[in-house]
Parts: C-alpha cells; sequence; structure tokens
C-alpha cells in the first residue's frame, strides 16, 4: 500500500559533518509525518527550504517516479510499531529516518519487505 504524504513542507536542508551531504527534514502536518533524509548536494539543488512538495512511498516501483524531483529505491533496516511507525532506512548508503503518526496497518505493510521505493514531486 501506497504512503503519500500531501502538502509536505521541506522545513530545512542542513549541512553535515561529510562534505558534500546535507540533511533533507521534512514534515507533513495533516498526516503526522516527518522525513529526514541524507543527500548529495546535487540533488538537494532542485529542493528549497519551505518548499510545498508531495512523498509517495510504496513497495514497489512507482508508476510516476521519472517525472518526479527525487526517484529513489532504498533499503529497511529497522520498523518499528507502536502509536507511531518509525522506520530507519537508507537511500545508495545514505540515511533515512521517517515517522508517520496513528499509521494504518496497510501503511505499516509497506515495509513489510526490505525494500521500498520513494519519489518526492
Amino acid at each position: 500500500m501506497v504512503i503519500r504524504l500531501k502538502d509536505a513542507v521541506i522545513d530545512s536542508i542542513k549541512e553535515t559533518e561529510t562534505q558534500r551531504l546535507k540533511l533533507l527534514n521534512v514534515s507533513s502536518k495533516s498526516d503526522g509525518a516527518t522525513l529526514s533524509l541524507e543527500l548529495p548536494d546535487a540533488l538537494c539543488d532542485m529542493l528549497s527550504p519551505n518548499d510545498s512538495i508531495s512523498i509517495l512511498i510504496d513497495s514497489k516501483p512507482i508508476t510516476k517516479g521519472d517525472q518526479a524531483k527525487l526517484y529513489v529505491e532504498g533499503n529497511v533496516f529497522k520498523k518499528i510499531v507502536n502509536d507511531n511507525l518509525d522506520i530507519i532506512g537508507s537511500v545508495g548508503g545514505l540515511r533515512l529516518v521517517l515517522s508517520v503518526a496513528k499509521a494504518t496497518p496497510s501503511q505499516s505493510n509497506t515495509f513489510s519487505s526490505d525494500k521500498f521505493f520513494l519519489a518526492i514531486m
């Protein structure tokens, strides 16, 4: 099942301790979700703080992925399901942390396999 974060906003794009890497922080108040993602400088050039974006996350390839600003395949390292859904994973060896408040079982099942696909539109 697809996780859709509509009306998400890029809160910040910060430098990391590692050269040429940035930390992208995104939140969606309507969906109660936050996303932190390390990305190379080159992939952050088309994104700016306070940009309104949509995020799609699925366990299968996303059909409109080629139209996205960023389309990546990632791996799940840790999945914690309690009141929230917390995911720790990687995209190309770089850290991804996703937290979704009051996640549905179908949203949780998106991360049942060890791979996921993420598109930022």
